[in-house]
């Protein structure tokens, strides 16, 4: 069974991501390990593929494809072009997207969703590491689909779609550094994650109606987690679980059904410990996204070669 997370391993997590930032480098691998340690017993993980496409050099996020079954959509951080590369889970590249009426400043999270009946990619301009912001920028898109037989070679096809939908982005107090998008079905709103060392804060806004070209909007913040260095998350499909990645160690929250059969609120969720549990050892985990069943997750590595892994997730308390 595992362990929920408590103060004292915050503190080692703190103390960590310290070290980390004192050392600009994960080399000491074995200094930090203890995280994995505290936070339980390894889950069943498995590595189902390598990404065999070179030009997929830092892959920062990852969602199940809706229209192309068996693949995933996933991009490069900041210093690619607007691209999304649709990857097979057998490793092989399906197609490279170009993504025209767009920029890449520092992409660094991709979610979906159904808008209008239609699955949606949106894809998350919302890093803040090297430089200040005024707001962050979503795009919208919709997802396209690619024939392909999956028993024969194949070579990446080259495509391009324009943005549906562009969503500029302020908070309260000013934007500051943000690597977690997820959609939540239920409340039909996008979820974004702080990145930051102590009290990152979550944010909501709705899910564009794609009638405007242009959206601003103000983020809501729904609530505060003590998860530090928040570098990924994903929501699953019936909307009660939300899985947040560090570089060592996930975090799952789990939403109550309330008395009158709706879900609890983000907010009332956040006042728990999350589940915790070690992430497999992997160089720089940035990208994460729930199963179909939501029984599992899905991680990738911003170094190559690039593993894709599957792990089964616990089940909370």
């Amino acid at each position: 069974m595992f362990q929920q997370t408590h103060p004292p391993f915050f503190a080692r997590l703190v103390s960590a991501a310290l070290s980390f930032f004192a050392l600009g480098t994960l080399a000491d691998f074995n200094a930090l390990s203890l995280l994995g340690q505290e936070a339980g017993t390894l889950l069943e993980s498995k590595e189902i593929a390598v990404l065999k496409d070179r030009e997929i050099n830092e892959s920062s996020g990852l969602i199940l494809s809706q229209r192309n079954a068996d693949c995933f959509w996933t991009h490069n951080d900041s210093g690619d072009s607007p691209r999304l590369f649709l990857i097979h889970r057998d490793g092989r590249t399906i197609a490279r997207v170009k993504i025209e009426r767009a920029t890449a400043i520092d992409w660094e999270d991709i979610t979906i969703a159904t808008i209008n009946g239609s699955p949606m990619l949106i894809v998350g301009d919302i890093g803040g590491n090297a430089l200040k912001r005024e707001h962050v920028t979503l795009y919208v898109i919709s997802e396209p689909q690619f024939p392909f037989d999956a028993k024969r070679p194949l070579t990446p096809i080259e495509s391009s779609v324009s943005v549906e939908a562009t969503i500029e982005v302020t908070f309260g107090g000013g934007v500051t550094n943000y690597e977690g998008l997820a959609v939540d079905a239920n409340a039909t709103s996008i979820v974004i994650f702080e990145k930051a060392l102590l009290g990152a804060r979550v944010y909501s806004i709705p899910l564009p109606s794609l009638s405007k070209k242009k959206v601003n909007v103000q983020a809501t913040e729904i609530g505060q987690t003590s998860v530090p260095y928040a570098c990924a998350c994903d929501i699953s499909k019936d909307s009660r679980s939300m899985v947040v990645t560090t570089y060592l160690v996930g975090f799952l929250f789990t939403r109550r059904t309330k008395a009158n059969g709706l879900l609890e609120e983000w907010s009332e969720t956040f006042q728990r410990e999350p589940t915790s549990f070690p992430l497999p050892k992997l160089r720089q985990t940035e990208a994460v996204c729930f199963s179909a069943d939501g029984k599992s997750i899905f991680l990738t590595s911003e170094h190559t070669p690039t593993p894709l892994v599957e792990l089964k997730i616990p089940v909370s308390k």
